[in-house]
């Protein structure tokens, strides 16, 4: 099997970034192109108390400097494995089915996700975006640990 388009989400998280010289590595060894991910929430609060506008402005501002550092890390990777990419920062709710989404759209035929591996009750409470990827993908996802 051969991939072509290889979709990399990135959260800037130590996990994120081992995917991303994995990601990097395969599109070197299949000629694929990657596909740089990072998913904003942009409205993750249901309700605000009085000082929300602050709180989300703050949010905002953190999500888009943590997106830009994880998208900067992967291309510094595609790079130094001399390989075409692509980099956008998604607003989308859900991450997980954002990805899948994006996957689909960009046609691309495999997706590398880092996992942070929660396990016990944070994984209940938590979740994992690369379990709900696991799950709705109808491509293959390559998990990294």
């Amino acid at each position: 099997m051969f991939f072509h388009r290889i979709l990399l989400p990135t959260d800037g998280s130590a996990t994120a970034q081992r995917a991303a010289l994995v990601a990097a590595d395969m599109a070197k060894r299949y000629g694929a192109v990657l596909e740089i991910i990072s998913v904003i929430d942009p409205s993750p609060f249901l309700y605000f108390p009085d000082s929300g506008g602050e709180a989300m402005s703050y949010y905002l501002e953190a999500s888009e400097s943590a997106a830009r550092q994880g998208i900067e890390h992967a291309e510094d990777a595609a790079k130094s494995c001399g390989v075409d990419f692509t980099s956008q920062i998604l607003r989308e709710h859900g991450p997980a089915p954002a990805i899948v989404a994006h996957a689909k759209q960009t046609a691309c035929d495999l997706i590398v996700i880092g996992s942070h591996g929660r396990r016990g009750l944070d994984a209940v409470l938590l979740g994992s975006v690369a379990q709900k990827v696991l799950t709705l993908a109808e491509v293959p996802v390559f998990v990294i640990k």
